[in-house]
């Protein structure tokens, strides 16, 4: 019986809760014991935990941690080499390939340079440039968003933005209530008129940027972000006027892609080193009420629905098998 822990020590949201729901469904899909971890603490805890996981008599890890380097660094000579390990949005852009192929890490992310230049340019193409924006960005350390941020500040020192003001949410975890508190203090600084668009680099950024300029009237302001989910899509048509756009990989492919290379570093099969899931851009004019993550391949095109979907003959084997035992 395969032992499968799926362990994350990233900040919550709705991208992520599809992720880690398809990866877990697709884990179980072929028979495995698939336990998850959501773990929310520094470095050091955060390898101590993961060291004790390791004991529990699990064949693979999928693993997405923040402050990745110096825990990876740390972390994989301790874990015995049997455990296979892919990881996903967790190494930071210079280990994105890994060259360590004693440990046999296969490395997934999002194209985050990619997401950050399609939403960027959504606001470019919307406004004569450069737009005055406000930005909430992350502080140093989250590879995902280290690498959103390397595309932005380009674009500011290539003047196709102004940046009126910026945002660090100190919280991660919380970082919903955290945007709003400080955008409405920072709104007040600038009258209408002053501030085009606020970009919003992460769902829980743009839930508490919307939630902000809801509450103030300011519907002047315009509202570009990244990741998607069924409530974004609501949020989106709703409000189509404010926000017109949102930059995207897909969650759900990236928790299978992820389950499946696991699978096959486990049989012994040489799978792919890395995989980078390939950004998209969704308009708000794209869509309507009859959107969802379950059929938006059919309304978007070109939707990455089946990229780097890697498959073996016996995935589907072990697939009816499961489903002739009741699954698990």
């Amino acid at each position: 019986m395969v032992k499968v822990a799926v362990i994350r020590n990233l900040a919550t949201g709705e991208y992520a809760r599809q992720y880690m729901e398809s990866c877990i469904a697709e884990g179980r899909a072929m028979g495995f014991i698939v336990d998850s971890f959501n773990l929310s603490g520094d470095d050091e805890y955060c390898r101590r935990h993961i060291l004790q996981i390791a004991a529990a008599d699990y064949d693979g890890f999928i693993l997405s941690l923040r402050g990745a380097g110096p825990v990876y660094n740390s972390l994989l000579p301790e874990i015995d080499k049997r455990i296979k390990i892919v990881t996903f949005d967790g190494l930071p852009q210079e280990n994105d390939i890994r060259k360590d192929a004693s440990f046999g890490v296969s490395c997934t992310s999002q194209d985050d340079a990619g997401l950050a230049e399609i939403s960027l340019n959504a606001l470019i193409d919307r406004f004569a440039a450069p737009v005055r924006l406000i930005s909430i960005v992350a502080r140093p350390g989250i590879p995902p968003m280290d690498r959103r941020n390397v595309v932005y500040e380009r674009y500011i020192r290539e003047g196709r933005v102004i940046e009126t003001a910026r945002i660090s949410p100190q919280n991660f975890v919380y970082a919903r209530s955290g945007i709003r508190e400080a955008l409405i203090n920072v709104l007040a600084e600038f009258p209408p008129g002053t501030v085009d668009a606020i970009w919003a680099p992460y769902d829980e950024f743009a839930k508490g940027c919307f939630d902000v300029l809801d509450e103030t009237g300011r519907r002047e302001i315009k509202l570009v972000s990244i990741d998607i989910s069924n409530n974004i899509f609501k949020l989106m048509l709703d409000h189509a006027d404010q926000w017109i756009a949102s930059a995207t990989t897909d969650p759900s492919i990236a928790g299978v892609v992820n389950m499946r290379l696991l699978a096959a570093k486990l049989a012994g099969e040489s799978p792919p080193a890395a995989h980078v899931f390939r950004a998209q851009l969704v308009e708000t004019s794209m869509i309507n009420h009859s959107v969802s993550m379950a059929n938006i391949a059919l309304h978007i095109p070109g939707w990455p629905s089946h990229e780097g979907l890697i498959e073996y003959p016996w995935m589907a084997l072990l697939k009816d098998g499961a489903a002739g035992r009741g699954g698990r």
